[in-house]
């Protein structure tokens, strides 16, 4: 194709980027450019160094469609405190952990990220049960000498402070631990990162394709992964 071809088929790999919730098997113009990517070397360079240029990691799948995941420095990066802006400020280090334990809790096992036939299944109360146990091993850890986290401190200060469920509540709160464990989930499905499945356990999420490629990358990238990962391990030699 030309140039001018191969410019305009950029463009639509980055807007069809731009819409997570969509699939390549549900549009023939997004099958098509993912085709162009998969089968054309040379298209797939071009579109590699634009994506590049903008700080962006590129995955292209035939069914998944087109993952893209912003470096840190890139201007298109849209962090957890961007996206929850009205979030009160006590909840923000919370929210960093919650996202990172529904990520430990879809996929228990590092394993599982390389099946994409998993159906990965997860309730609001697992979460919150994870976080509940990873608060209780950091609480008893901090009683020991070693180096002091002070972020991860605070998440796990903030986490502690808020709530438990109500009981019998119609309406879940951000003041309690379901209830923000829900807000983020909620963002998570916008973003076409879950799907909400049902009510049991305080809600039931399904992980989408995208989260698993996207939680791939966290765990070969970011140390807080492992650290959640370690701290939400359940001692089965503890009472």
């Amino acid at each position: 194709m030309s140039a001018s071809n191969d410019s305009v088929d950029v463009g639509r790999m980055l807007a069809w980027a731009s819409r997570p919730r969509e699939t390549p098997g549900r549009h023939d113009d997004y099958h098509r450019v993912v085709t162009r990517y998969r089968n054309e070397p040379d298209f797939a360079a071009t579109v590699d160094a634009v994506f590049t240029g903008a700080g962006l990691y590129l995955l292209v799948d035939d069914r998944d469609g087109i993952v893209a995941t912003a470096n840190p420095d890139s201007p298109l990066r849209v962090t957890a405190s961007d996206v929850v802006k009205r979030a009160q400020p006590a909840h923000r280090a919370a929210i960093g952990a919650v996202i990172l334990t529904i990520a430990r809790t879809a996929y228990p096992d590092s394993a599982m990220l390389d099946d994409p036939d998993r159906v990965a299944v997860f309730t609001t109360q697992s979460v919150v049960d994870a976080l509940d146990r990873a608060v209780q091993a950091h609480a008893e850890a901090t009683g020991e000498d070693g180096p002091v986290d002070d972020d991860l401190v605070e998440a796990w200060r903030q986490w502690a402070g808020l709530q438990t469920a109500r009981p019998n509540a119609r309406r879940r709160s951000t003041n309690d631990r379901p209830g923000l464990v829900n807000r983020v989930c909620r963002l998570l499905t916008d973003a076409g990162y879950l799907t909400a499945r049902g009510d049991t356990d305080g809600g039931t999420w399904l992980a989408r394709p995208r989260f698993r490629h996207a939680v791939t990358v966290l765990c070969e990238d970011s140390d807080l992964y492992v650290i959640v990962n370690q701290l939400t391990e359940v001692d089965e030699d503890r009472p």
